[in-house]
């Protein structure tokens, strides 16, 4: 297990609904969960510690700063705020595990809970597949994630498995406004680097 946190804590924070009064030793130990457990799974182990490496030592490349910044980093935000979710909603103490209450209200049930960690999980799963996409149309990028072998620990994902769906690259994109069923008040999303991108007349 590394150190290097590849977001901080003050990044949660400000980029997610997590209050600024929350500790950060809580979401450190998250953060630092979010990477073994969820990132690491999908850059695979190889290549998911050379961006540690990286990173702690100043030596990314230009096309791995991207992916750490733009790609890397959102999916962290969301995967470690639904990582803490249970252990802000509840302490284990010398004695006991206890749910607090504040001044500002009372706790929610374990139902409203898992209502949240829902909405959470759905949003680090759109940024987990929009990172896969991206690497995969830039294999000159980074090499490493192709190059797995038995020996380099686990295997990069080529499937998002918290979608529960995996659809390809470049396809995802909503009706177009007018159609029938449409939601053309919603931005559709499309990768234009894919090999078989289209416009689809947008």
């Amino acid at each position: 297990m590394s150190s290097t946190l590849l977001v901080s804590a003050k990044k949660v924070k400000s980029f997610t609904e997590v209050n600024e009064n929350v500790d950060e030793i809580l979401l450190l130990a998250n953060i630092q969960i979010a990477q073994d457990l969820g990132l690491q799974g999908l850059l695979g182990t190889r290549f998911f510690t050379h961006i540690l490496d990286g990173a702690k030592n100043n030596t990314l490349t230009a096309p791995e700063l991207t992916l750490l910044q733009d790609y890397i980093q959102p999916y962290l935000l969301w995967r470690a705020t639904w990582e803490a979710l249970p252990t802000l909603y509840m302490r284990v103490m010398n004695k006991s595990v206890i749910v607090g209450s504040t001044e500002q209200g009372n706790p929610v049930g374990s139902k409203d809970l898992n209502y949240l960690r829902n909405i959470h999980e759905n949003r680090f799963s759109f940024y987990a597949q929009r990172m896969m996409d991206y690497i995969q149309n830039h294999p000159s990028d980074y090499p490493l994630y192709f190059q797995y072998t038995s020996t380099d620990g686990m295997p990069p994902s080529k499937e998002n498995y918290y979608a529960g769906l995996h659809i390809e690259p470049g396809k995802r994109r909503l009706p177009k406004v007018g159609t029938a069923g449409g939601y053309g008040f919603l931005p559709s999303y499309t990768d234009p680097t894919d090999p078989d991108y289209c416009c689809y007349g947008f």
